[in-house]
């Protein structure tokens, strides 16, 4: 089944104190979509808004309502409110402009809003990348190109039931961090198909979101505890997928 997509990639690099962390998240997720691992994405589906105004990112967030699936993050500083009814977490878009994150909501069938905010700074130890043989390599690669990768990640996203699920880098009154080379949640997130393998004598696997969350969470309290994400997904059984391995 061919679906509609759409991602919108935010970030606020510029926000005092800068965060060129946050540019490097931007550029690693839209590359993370691209690739076949994470669902084939088209360049034409991928919006990214850096240092934008609340009005243009709410303008950009409205026009994704008819679409099918609707990918979002959430890359800068940020707090949550309390007090004078108020009980939300805001993501800073200029130093004065914040938005809500229950105002990036589409409205459509179905969205994931993954969230990575902070209002301070963490330095973080670098991870050493693993290497495949150049041998091992050629062999996926050839499995691979058997693979129709979007038709996997569409037929994956429409056998999920519809909703809203946002995944939130850290829990409320904790700071979310950055060592200039990303934050520490998003780059985790971006890690996790690798600690998956398909099972049996599949071809390829889907990692959906709930199990992709759960590694980086992991990943994230290791590396900076207290931080500690926060999943909201209600009560479903079925999650969209992440990645497909």
């Amino acid at each position: 089944m061919s679906i509609t997509r759409k991602a919108i990639l935010i970030g606020s690099p510029s926000v005092t104190p800068k965060l060129p962390g946050v540019t490097v998240d931007v550029n690693d997720i839209k590359r993370f979509l691209l690739s076949n691992q994470g669902g084939a994405w088209k360049s034409s589906e991928i919006v990214t808004l850096i240092d934008q105004s609340p009005e243009l990112v709410k303008s950009h967030v409205a026009l994704a309502n008819n679409i099918d699936y609707v990918f979002i993050t959430c890359s800068g500083h940020g707090e949550h409110r309390v007090g004078q009814s108020l009980d939300e977490t805001v993501m800073y878009l200029t130093d004065k402009d914040t938005i809500s994150i229950n105002n990036i909501n589409p409205r459509n069938k179905r969205h994931l809003v993954i969230v990575d905010v902070c209002r301070n700074l963490v330095v973080i130890k670098k991870e050493l990348k693993e290497a495949l043989s150049h041998e091992a390599m050629a062999t996926l690669d050839s499995a691979r190109s058997m693979i129709d990768y979007r038709r996997v990640f569409d037929d994956a996203v429409m056998a999920s039931s519809e909703g809203r699920i946002v995944a939130y880098s850290c829990d409320i009154n904790q700071s979310a961090g950055d060592d200039g080379t990303g934050g520490v949640f998003t780059q985790a997130l971006l890690k996790v198909p690798r600690k998956f393998v398909p099972t049996g004598n599949s071809l390829y696997g889907i990692v959906n979101i709930s199990q992709a969350f759960e590694k980086a969470k992991a990943e994230t309290y290791i590396k900076n505890a207290p931080q500690s994400p926060v999943f909201n997904a209600g009560r479903r059984r079925e999650f969209f997928p992440f990645a497909i391995v």
